[in-house]
């Protein structure tokens, strides 16, 4: 029996959940860009609903990135923060994979591509296949890649679907098969869920920190 707090706030939306064994509670934001305003109301809310104590959690899971720079500095804080006061650990997972999760809970999709916007020239993408209790399992490393290089990446006549932000870079596509989700924290809930390497993936909170992808331009411009 397993009781884990969710924190995902790597895209515009800041999205909490709560496991308490298997019920799920949820708050997620609906104005974007309230990361800071909400998180912690939304924490308090979130144990008041289950009944649970901050000491009753066994761990945190956390969506560390890429996203947005501002919403990930402010989940990991306030993930750290917690963790090093409860001497709990935290489960770090990509926000790609919580996005196809999300995705696969949402629809009936055995495989698909995601293709977020990054800003300065570049594309976070990823690929992910359904498994077993519905997992996302990537099929390859999540990376960051030019706009002008998406064509190499997804093929003109591909046939999967693709979840992206960011449509009008896949006007190529012939037949394009296109969605358009948020990271949610019951897709973050769900992976902390049914993990088979749980254990492996959990991490002292020091040993944690926000993942930014960066492609080429980033690169030039910080050197």
């Amino acid at each position: 029996m397993t009781n884990i707090l969710a924190i995902e706030t790597s895209s515009v939306y800041c999205s909490i959940g709560l496991a308490k064994n298997k019920e799920i509670y949820i708050e997620h934001s609906q104005e974007e860009n309230t990361h800071g305003k909400n998180i912690f109301g939304f924490i308090d809310n979130l144990l008041k609903k289950s009944q649970l104590e901050k000491e009753e959690l066994d761990f945190i899971a956390l969506s560390v990135g890429p996203g947005s720079f501002t919403g990930l500095r402010v989940g990991c804080s306030v993930a750290q923060g917690l963790a090093f006061g409860l001497q709990k650990k935290i489960l770090p997972l990509s926000s790609l994979v919580v996005l196809a999760q999300t995705v696969f809970l949402e629809h009936k999709v055995k495989e698909l591509f995601i293709v977020k916007e990054a800003h300065m020239n570049d594309l976070y993408v990823g690929k992910f296949i359904r498994k077993n209790n519905d997992l996302a399992l990537p099929l390859i490393n999540d990376a960051a890649i030019k706009k002008t290089e998406l064509s190499d990446f997804i093929s003109s006549d591909n046939k999967e679907v693709i979840c992206s932000d960011c449509h009008q870079f896949l006007d190529y596509l012939i037949k394009p098969s296109l969605l358009e989700t948020n990271n949610h924290a019951k897709g973050l809930l769900h992976l902390a869920c049914y993990l088979d390497d749980l254990d492996t993936r959990l991490k002292n909170p020091e040993e944690v920190y926000p993942t930014y992808l960066s492609g080429t331009d980033q690169w030039k411009r910080v050197k």
